[in-house]
């Protein structure tokens, strides 16, 4: 009987050291973190190939045609598509004799005034009529000088920036601005207007939102009137075409694909 007893405390210590519910383990594997890309492509290149335009000899009368880049999200996440325009820097490269005859200001101007006269829009009455019944104008400011409209067929608005499918020869989302000349108390008109200025898509892409893989076309377009004008706020005033002889403008434009957050 002590023997059977001192097998039983064993026993009994034994149990106590080895006792456990029941249980079951599983394990994941393979658990990856992965950042995810933002990249943006314009024609299919990165700086510095992206296209640039070069337009020597320019004349009253002149149109450039729309300058088309074609945008695509080649990353895997979305961004917010935007366009900013550089500070356009005017030169007058010099005063040619007519050009000195035609400054009623009392000396030469080192900057040049070609960039108050190349209009990036059209006045929104100038519409050709058998373009304008595709025209929705969704914003307009007589004084400033422009109008945000949507095109519903690939028709030529005549002088806009504005975005639109790659496909697409013209824009068919636009901002127009219209009005030129010197620096106004309301505003600077001509190209010089759109110097140093950001603009989405103008609602061309739900929250200007380029999805992965999506793609978008900016469009480009000024021109000179075959006379000049200036807006003074309600009339157009004649100016003399030799004020831009020889005078240059210069600038950037800088797409940026921004992270949603």
């Amino acid at each position: 009987m002590a023997s059977v007893f001192v097998i039983g405390l064993l026993a009994l210590g034994i149990g106590w050291g080895t006792y456990a519910l029941f249980s079951d383990t599983e394990t994941s594997t393979g658990n990856t973190f992965t950042a995810g890309t933002l990249d943006l492509k314009v024609d299919g290149q990165d700086d510095p190939n992206v296209m640039h335009i070069t337009l020597s000899n320019m004349k009253p009368g002149d149109d450039t045609g729309y300058y088309k880049w074609v945008l695509k999200n080649v990353g895997t996440l979305p961004g917010k598509l935007s366009v900013t325009f550089s500070v356009i820097i005017n030169d007058d490269n010099g005063l040619t004799e007519p050009e000195s005859a035609c400054d009623t200001t009392g000396g030469p101007h080192p900057e040049g005034e070609l960039g108050q006269y190349l209009k990036p829009g059209i006045h929104p009455d100038d519409i050709p009529d058998d373009v304008k019944p595709y025209v929705t104008i969704i914003e307009r400011n007589d004084e400033e000088g422009w109008f945000i409209a949507e095109v519903s067929a690939e028709v030529d608005t005549e002088g806009t920036i504005g975005w639109g499918p790659k496909g697409w020869s013209v824009p068919s989302q636009l901002y127009s601005q219209w009005q030129a000349g010197p620096p106004h108390p309301w505003g600077i008109p001509g190209l010089n207007g759109l110097g140093g200025n950001t603009y989405g898509t103008l609602g061309y892409l739900s929250g200007d939102i380029l999805a992965p893989g999506a793609e978008v076309a900016f469009f480009f377009k000024v021109k000179l009137d075959s006379d000049l004008r200036i807006w003074d706020g309600t009339n157009w005033l004649p100016v003399d075409d030799n004020i831009i002889q020889s005078d240059s403008v210069q600038f950037n434009i800088t797409f940026r694909l921004e992270q949603v957050t």
